[in-house]
């Protein structure tokens, strides 16, 4: 019988008891002293537009967590009248796109006043948090794991330029969302030098495979879907890298999208990693690729960049992360981050030579490493997450009734290749464009078709063709 999405994300495992985690050691010697833990394992999750503030900022105000430099009481910015509106708990689980382009965020910024916020968005809703009430899931592994305070996003700009940050270090000097004349992006990037040095990886998306957009960066048996994903953490069989994208059309938390279906995601990456024998090695990163003009009361500071010139020393606001695994710190890390930081991790732990400035004066993710506990090879068990779960139709009601898309319609969620195509049919015709040069590079037409048929059937690739080149 096929499974499901939603049961995937629903029932990726429930962590009942920590079997799976307690597996041995793969880095553990033979004989006398084994030496520290080390991590084998790295899962990144970038998620879309949240402010710090706005996701974790209340842990300060409403629950006392003085250690996190989140929202007070007497934070606010100014209307367009100069009246001040204060931060407020979240009233609906859909609120309209807030504007989050380069001269947008410029303006919330200020000059690093960071007042612009009411102004730019013309309502209160962009200085709304939200609560445990709101986001179970994250606040119970903030209360667990590390919550990076410090981690800001890599662009004063949109999504595009972030992701691609995250992928390669650099967006190339571009700060919008635009496509190129040929359709893809020739950057360099993480995956490309991973490849170089023989280290396996993997890329998994939900609906949208936005590393299609990075030339050499994939292959078309080397991105699987999600429930690949599950399955090869359920085997322990995931590589040393790893990166795993949401649903761009219902459950990545970019509005309109209801928060609820990105605590659902998130449940389900967490629990496939808790119940893997790899759990014991690992380390997840929650990220998300910038603040979506959401609050956030943090200026962001400045940093080396080949781009500089053109404002790319100014990296952008803070976003909500959380880094998660067996040997992570607990509390908070107020170390520097942004997007770069994992790949600085990423090329300590397997001698690649950093290839641009930002990722050269990053500090490393490893800054969230708990190096006693490694020492002593004590990993921490997984956690029982909170119950968890919610009913489609009253998000739909909720949002629909504030005049805001709502998530989609149960029915909708295999329908993969129709949604992206209706949702953001540039973004389609994107990835069609850049498989299709693939098949050119590769002179392997019937592979490219099969790799299409898959797609828009909503089913994985033809195991088959899962081959490296």
């Amino acid at each position: 019988m096929a499974v499901t999405r939603r049961q995937v994300l629903a029932g990726a495992g429930a962590l009942a008891g920590t079997a799976g985690a307690q597996a041995c050691n793969p880095g553990a010697g033979e004989s006398g002293d084994p030496g520290p833990a080390t991590i084998d394992t790295i899962v990144v999750v970038m998620m879309e537009n949240r402010s710090f503030d706005h996701m974790l900022g209340a842990l300060t105000l409403l629950e006392g967590r003085t250690e996190v430099d989140g929202v007070t009481a007497d934070m606010s910015n100014a209307d367009a009248e100069g009246a001040p509106v204060a931060v407020y708990p979240n009233e609906i689980g859909c609120i309209a796109d807030p504007h989050h382009g380069w001269d947008s965020s410029h303006e919330q910024f200020n000059g690093g006043l960071n007042d612009g916020f009411v102004r730019d968005y013309g309502g209160p809703g962009v200085m709304q948090y939200q609560t445990r009430a709101d986001l179970p899931i994250s606040w119970a592994l903030a209360d667990e794991y590390a919550i990076c305070d410090r981690y800001f996003c890599s662009v004063m700009g949109p999504t595009w330029p972030n992701r691609f940050y995250g992928h390669c270090g650099t967006s190339d000097g571009m700060s919008s969302n635009d496509w190129p004349p040929d359709g893809t992006y020739a950057l360099p990037n993480v995956w490309a030098k991973l490849e170089e040095k023989g280290i396996a990886h993997q890329y998994y998306y939900t609906d949208l495979p936005f590393l299609f957009l990075i030339r050499d960066a994939w292959k078309l048996d080397g991105a699987k879907v999600l429930e690949d994903f599950v399955a090869d953490a359920e085997a322990g069989r995931l590589p040393p890298v790893a990166w795993v994208d949401p649903g761009f059309t219902f459950n990545d938390d970019h509005p309109p999208h209801h928060v609820a279906m990105g605590q659902e995601f998130l449940a389900a990456i967490y629990k496939a990693l808790a119940n893997s024998p790899q759990w014991n090695n690992c380390l997840f990163l929650i990220t998300y690729d910038e603040h979506g003009g959401f609050f956030d009361h943090v200026p962001p500071p400045t940093t080396s960049d080949e781009f500089a010139a053109t404002g790319f020393d100014q990296i952008g606001f803070r976003v909500p992360v959380i880094a998660i695994g067996p040997y992570v710190k607990q509390g908070v890390v107020s170390s520097q981050f942004d997007h770069t930081s994992w790949l600085k991790l990423v090329c300590d732990l397997h001698g690649i030579e950093p290839w641009t400035a930002r990722i050269a004066a990053a500090t490393s993710l490893a800054e969230v490493l708990d190096t006693d506990r490694m020492e002593r090879r004590d990993p921490r068990p997984p956690i029982a997450l909170p119950e968890f779960d919610y009913d489609d139709d009253s998000l739909e009601d909720a949002c629909s009734g504030n005049g805001v898309m709502g998530p989609p319609p149960p029915a909708n969620r295999s329908r993969r290749a129709p949604r992206i195509r209706a949702t953001y049919p540039e973004v389609w015709q994107g990835i069609m464009r850049a498989v299709y040069a693939e098949e050119e590079r590769s002179g392997e037409a019937e592979r490219v078709a099969e790799w299409i048929r898959a797609y828009v059937r909503n089913e994985p690739p033809p195991t088959v063709l899962n081959r490296r080149r």
